[in-house]
This record gives C-alpha cells, structure tokens and sequence, in this order.
C-alpha cells in the first residue's frame, strides 16, 4: 500500500509540473521563445519548421496537449490516493 501512495505521489507530481509549464508556454511569450531556441526536445521542430513556425505549432497544439495531459495526470493519481 505504501508502495501504490508513492507512485500515487509521483503521478501528481508530474501532472502538477507538466499542467504548470504548459500554461506557462501559453501565456508567457518570452518562456516560449526561450524554449524553442534553447530546448533539446525542440531541436528536430526548429530544424525542421524554423524557430517562429515551431513556437507556433508548441503554442497552438502540444501546450494544449500538456495541458490535457497534466490534467488527466492530475485526476488520475487523486483517485488513486482517495479511491483506492
């Protein structure tokens, strides 16, 4: 049963930082761009489409995402704590 609260806890967790940080690239214009130019994981994006078009597709789709995705994460682990 500890075992289950602990991943329980860690589910939380990643749910509160991943819905915390797509906000954060939905409303903060500069975090975005620094992002985009910086980020290893938006390396192949801004190959690919440019720095602008990639800051774009993040803002419009995979913060979304992220956000759906942390929210889902969220939801999931305070079952898992309260329900079972």
């Amino acid at each position: 049963m500890v075992n289950f609260s602990i991943y329980s806890l860690l589910i939380l967790f990643i749910g509160i930082i991943n819905f915390y940080y797509a906000i954060k690239a939905l409303t903060n214009k500069k975090f975005l761009e620094n992002y985009t130019k910086k980020s290893p994981k938006a390396f192949i994006w801004r190959k690919i489409f440019g720095e602008d078009k990639a800051a774009e597709i993040i803002r419009k789709f995979f913060a979304p995402l992220g956000i759906i995705l942390g929210i889902i994460l969220i939801i999931f682990a305070l079952y898992l704590i309260f329900f079972i």
